[in-house]
């Protein structure tokens, strides 16, 4: 009977196990060579330990626009920071509120004279972080982003793409939320 697993001599071994420290090290020279740094933990104003994410207020005609932004914003600071994202606002030192603007829809390019082959999608949005009094303590007006999606003559697939990249979209201004606000403090 021929054994599934040959043993290998000590040199072959110790070469596989120094490979991935090899690789680390190398990818830390890399990343302190092209001036990569790590982003800076949140730290809220104040000494305040814990903050609320209201449910943003949706100004557009994109019905649920307010949830996939409000849920792109909680889920940029848990998975970012430290900082305790609480589910009440009377438990919260902090409360984050926020106004979508506008949503605006354009098309960039086309397959025929009637019919658009590419839609740009551009969101655009006011953030404010709050005491429980109410004043104001940090905030970011006119937040915009945007991506473009390729449009198809099935309207059904065209509004998944618009969604699905208004999500993308979202996500991207979660994370312009966090790097301001951890830059600003």
């Amino acid at each position: 009977m021929t054994p599934l697993i040959r043993r290998q001599g000590k040199a072959a071994s110790h070469g596989r196990r120094a490979a991935p420290w090899i690789a680390c090290a190398a990818a830390a020279l890399l990343a302190g060579a092209c001036g990569y740094r790590f982003q800076g933990e949140a730290k809220l104003p104040r000494g305040a330990q814990t903050v609320f994410v209201d449910m943003f207020e949706n100004r557009t005609n994109v019905p649920n626009l307010e949830t996939v932004v409000t849920n792109a914003v909680v889920f940029e600071f848990i998975k970012r920071s430290r900082t305790a994202v609480v589910g009440d606002a009377s438990e919260a030192d902090l409360v984050m509120r926020g106004v979508i603007r506008s949503v605006e829809l354009k098309s960039v390019s086309s397959r025929n004279k009637d019919a658009a082959g590419e839609r740009n999608v551009k969101l655009t949005l006011d953030v404010k972080l709050v005491q429980p009094g109410g004043r104001v303590v940090w905030s970011a007006n006119g937040l915009s982003d945007g991506d473009a999606y390729v449009v198809s003559n099935d309207a059904i697939l065209n509004s998944e793409k618009q969604q699905a990249t208004l999500g993308i979209v979202a996500t991207r201004i979660a994370e312009k939320i966090y790097n301001r606000f951890t830059d600003d403090f």
